[in-house]
């Protein structure tokens, strides 16, 4: 189901976090938001999943989400916040467990995704004794087991931002995967070459405001990467003929 965004706006206070945003996410893409820090990004994603409030609208499926009942909208929608509760004296496996209501439990599925995200050998560790790498992970799996259906919407804010490189390659293809079988994937990444290797669009923001949206050949593009971010980006040439984004180097003396 397609995510549509219409002049959506947030604010905090005096503050204007998001200024008239409009974009849209397809099902089976993944699309990645992307902009300096405060440029709104946290803000936008929240919007999306219904759990800010905004002024303009916001669709998924062609439904309101803001007039969506909370167990209606905890089904299509899975949220996963940049720094989840870590401080809740419950095992991995509850924690994983939390995502469904005691009746919709599927015993199988959590398992399926505690082996594939490395958690089975710590599913009765407590999750406050974790690092802060496997926390991620276990909210991961968390945001993951919530949806039902392959139709629904997973909306990650840094999702691998305290990973190690192993484990965050591992949460993106858990990601990529969702995407493949029919959800709609919204997630926000600081790292613009990985941000352009996996993902199918970009929404590029500065200011509350978009930079840019589409397809990410369009989008993460020099130009329009020092529009947002202020610095110079180029096009590195990777070892199997593909090109990875990166910073470029400052000038002499800078």
């Amino acid at each position: 189901m397609t995510l549509k965004l219409d002049s959506i706006s947030a604010r905090y206070g005096t503050l204007l976090a998001i200024d008239g945003f409009d974009a849209q996410a397809a099902p089976g893409r993944l699309t990645a938001v992307i902009g300096p820090n405060a440029a709104g990004k946290s803000t936008l994603l929240r919007c999306a999943a219904g759990l800010q409030t905004c002024r303009g609208s916001v669709e998924f499926g062609g439904l309101s989400v803001e007039s969506m009942a909370h167990r209606d909208r905890a089904r299509c929608i899975a949220w996963m916040a940049q720094r989840p509760r870590s401080d809740v004296p419950m095992t991995v496996h509850e924690m994983v467990e939390l995502a469904r209501p005691r009746a919709e439990q599927d015993p199988g599925r959590c398992r399926e995704l505690m082996q594939s995200l490395e958690l089975e050998d710590l599913r009765s560790r407590l999750v406050p004794a974790l690092s802060v790498g496997q926390q991620q992970r276990v909210a991961l799996a968390r945001t993951l087991y919530q949806l039902k259906s392959h139709d629904g919407m997973l909306v990650l804010d840094e999702p691998t931002a305290p990973m190690d490189p192993r484990h965050a390659m591992l949460a993106i293809d858990h990601i990529r995967d969702a995407a493949r079988q029919g959800a709609t994937v919204l997630l926000s990444l600081h790292d613009i070459g990985l941000a352009a290797a996996v993902a199918d669009d970009a929404w590029l923001l500065r200011g509350g405001r978009r930079v840019g949206s589409g397809p990410v050949a369009e989008v993460l593009v020099p130009g329009l990467l020092r529009e947002a971010f202020g610095i110079d980006y180029e096009a590195l040439q990777r070892s199997d003929g593909s090109s990875w984004l990166a910073p470029s180097p400052p000038s002499h003396g800078v």
